[in-house]
């Protein structure tokens, strides 16, 4: 039978802040997808519109039966920019056992809040960060193994489940030399996370759309946004419809003449952005086909990896994005044999 919906009461002083949405597993692979507490459909963590308070969240929670463990509600890292999130990913086992490098953080950060993600595997620390001045989203392995995400005013939702960790309190506490001290030992080694390219701009994604929303800023943000979505995956559509909901977020009559020009151009950003990244996607998708392809001849694996970088270097791909590839398309050969045996 699913759980009722548990909230520590720490997070109920955020209730009617519009930052709460849904979540539920979609797919053979069981993505957590958030749902906007107004129309049932997808949420998007950079799109004030598809959120709501913990009432509502928790409304459409209860119609839809998105209780744990098939779904729940989440908070929108962005909405909540005085806390930060750490998430410890596959830490604890199946004994129940937490992991040496996740029992050294949850002593680090004993005086905040921590509970148990969905699946009952990982850990979510949540605290406040008095001196963390910058947008924060980072993910990556420590040095002790412990693969770690840091998120703070950041385009991400993270799942409520209730479920608090033993000895640690239903309150939140200033973790900020915690954080610090993390993101200086994570890939990168410096607290003001980097940029991943979008168009020159080092802003998180989350600070491009609230400047967007709050009309701050339009043209360099909707350029960044545009060039990093698509770059990432995101398709046309998508990418066009969920910056139209950024400008859209502007009251009606706070859109003047510039905000005009700006919506109005959304269509040729997106497509020039489309344009630049149809190659090389093309290009990664033949890589995945053929890595998939000699995979299942049976091929040794460092074969099959030297064969796709050497193959991605005459198409331009960079090697460590061939060697994701295969690394990627392995999971998912084993995932798929998994299934088929079952």
């Amino acid at each position: 039978m699913a759980s009722p919906h548990i909230v520590p009461a720490c997070l109920t002083t955020f209730a009617l802040a519009p930052a709460w949405v849904g979540w539920v597993y979609m797919g053979r692979e069981r993505r957590k997808v958030p749902v906007n507490p107004h129309t049932g459909k997808a949420a998007s963590p950079a799109d004030p519109r598809t959120w709501g308070t913990l009432a509502e969240a928790q409304k459409l929670a209860a119609a839809r039966a998105y209780c744990h463990p098939y779904g729940g509600i989440g908070i929108v890292s962005s909405a909540m920019s005085a806390l930060c999130f750490l998430d410890l990913d596959r830490c604890i086992d199946a004994a129940g056992t937490v992991s040496p490098a996740a029992a050294r953080l949850l002593e680090m950060c004993g005086a905040t809040y921590a509970e148990r993600t969905p699946s009952g595997a990982g850990i979510r620390i949540i605290g406040t960060v008095e001196t963390v001045g910058t947008m924060v989203s980072r993910k990556g392995t420590m040095p002790d193994g412990l693969a770690l995400e840091v998120y703070r005013g950041a385009a991400r939702y993270l799942t409520v489940t209730g479920l608090r960790m033993p000895e640690h309190p239903d309150s939140l506490r200033d973790i900020s030399d915690v954080v610090l001290d993390l993101l200086r030992g994570m890939p990168g080694g410096n607290a003001m996370p980097a940029g991943d390219g979008g168009g020159g701009d080092e802003r998180e994604d989350g600070e491009l759309a609230r400047r967007i929303a709050t009309g701050e800023g339009y043209h360099a943000e909707l350029c960044a946004l545009t060039a990093r979505w698509i770059g990432r995956g995101l398709s046309a559509g998508a990418t066009a419809e969920t910056l139209k909901g950024l400008m859209l977020a502007r009251p009606e009559a706070e859109r003047d003449a510039r905000w005009s020009d700006r919506y109005a151009s959304i269509p040729g950003l997106v497509q020039s952005a489309a344009d630049k990244y149809a190659a090389p996607r093309e290009h990664r998708r033949g890589l995945a086909w053929l890595a998939a392809r000699r995979l299942r001849m049976g091929d040794d694996p460092a074969e099959v990896l030297a064969a796709v970088v050497t193959e991605g270097k005459v198409l331009g791909v960079a090697e460590d994005t061939a060697a994701r590839l295969v690394r990627w398309v392995a999971a998912r050969e084993v995932e798929f044999r998994g299934l088929r045996h079952e």
